[in-house]
């Protein structure tokens, strides 16, 4: 397939969403935003949670849809006629379908979110046809200069290792990074996630973890959920390596697809994440994401468009221009410290 093209609908297989039947229970719930985690007010219903951020309007959204399985979510109607009987409740319920169903399903309405997916074949497949020459070369070029990628168990070892690419340096991408500094305790538990359907992976040199990455499997996806790896060996390609190895995995388990969160974020379609992402194979797909006014305030709100994040919105050179600025006073303030 050719890397610009968007996949189109394919058909899941999955079994019916479950309704929700549990009565619901308020609760405060831990969310993380941009690497420090908050509580916000939510409810849950069964075994998900949902929670609701935003203080003029009040969006509610199944927390870490993105990576519960699949045919585990909840029939989106069912947590609409919970949420209708909450007093004082949000203003918008928010949910987006799942990869790889691209084709509307429901008459709510909708915009269009967008991953990035990898159509997972064979390896073979992915490395003389999917890729780029370059992005092929670097695979090599990580074999030659002594990076070996294995699956990691998820102990003290594999933790530290995640932990010494962390604190590397507090900037990361001209911008704070958020993991850095954190104590073993915090990363453990943030590592840990999931942890009975993930795999761990590590690239290293001589024993040293230079690059981590972290795969969440579900019945026909699998998504990157990071991949960090220290800049200092850059040079030997560590991120090519385990994305080589995570797409071998994916074709042994028999995975349509590898995710790895959106293709562009806003309007940044140039961006080097975006190029790194079109380099290595995965290609944009466009998934339905639904928007249900609860109260008068939220279909104001979704009449105006206050739904969509003002970033969003913003033109590619203006938010080049911001990140550029960003990126020069973050490198002053290391400087001056």
């Amino acid at each position: 397939m050719p890397r610009d093209d968007r996949i189109m609908n394919t058909e899941s297989g999955e079994p019916p969403h479950p309704a929700v039947t549990g009565s619901l229970v308020a609760t405060m719930h831990p969310i993380s935003v941009r690497g420090q985690v908050k509580r916000v007010h939510a409810w849950r219903m069964d075994d998900i949670v949902v929670v609701v951020t935003g203080s003029v309007i009040r969006v509610a959204e199944v927390f870490d849809a993105y990576w519960l399985e699949a045919h585990r979510l909840p029939e989106p109607r069912s947590i609409l006629q919970r949420l209708r009987t909450v007093a004082g409740g949000p203003d918008l319920f928010t949910f987006t379908q799942r990869a790889p169903d691209t084709q509307p399903m429901f008459d709510f309405h909708l915009d269009w979110a967008n991953v990035a997916a990898i159509p997972v074949s064979s390896h073979a497949e992915w490395l003389e046809k999917q890729i780029s020459k370059t992005s092929r070369r670097n695979v090599r070029t990580s074999v030659k200069r002594g990076v070996v990628v294995r699956v990691s168990p998820f102990e003290e070892k594999y933790i530290r290792g995640v932990m010494s690419i962390s604190d590397e340096s507090p900037v990361r991408a001209g911008r704070r990074y958020p993991h850095y500094g954190k104590d073993f305790a915090t990363v453990e538990a943030e590592q840990g996630t999931y942890r009975d359907r993930s795999t761990y992976l590590g690239a290293y040199v001589d024993d040293e973890m230079i690059a981590y990455m972290k795969i969440v499997w579900d019945r026909r996806t699998a998504a990157v959920m990071q991949i960090v790896s220290k800049t200092a060996f850059l040079d030997r390609r560590p991120n090519n390596a385990l994305l080589s190895e995570a797409v071998r995995l994916c074709a042994e388990r028999g995975v349509d697809y590898l995710l790895y969160e959106r293709f562009v974020y806003g309007n940044k379609a140039g961006s080097s994440l975006t190029r790194f992402k079109r380099e290595n194979g995965f290609v944009r797909m466009d998934l339905p994401r639904y928007y249900v006014p609860l109260t008068m305030k939220g279909r104001l709100a979704l009449w105006l468009g206050l739904n969509k994040n003002v970033k969003d919105r913003l033109p590619e050179w203006l938010t080049a221009r911001l990140l550029q600025v960003r990126g020069r006073w973050y490198a002053r303030q290391d400087d001056a410290e």
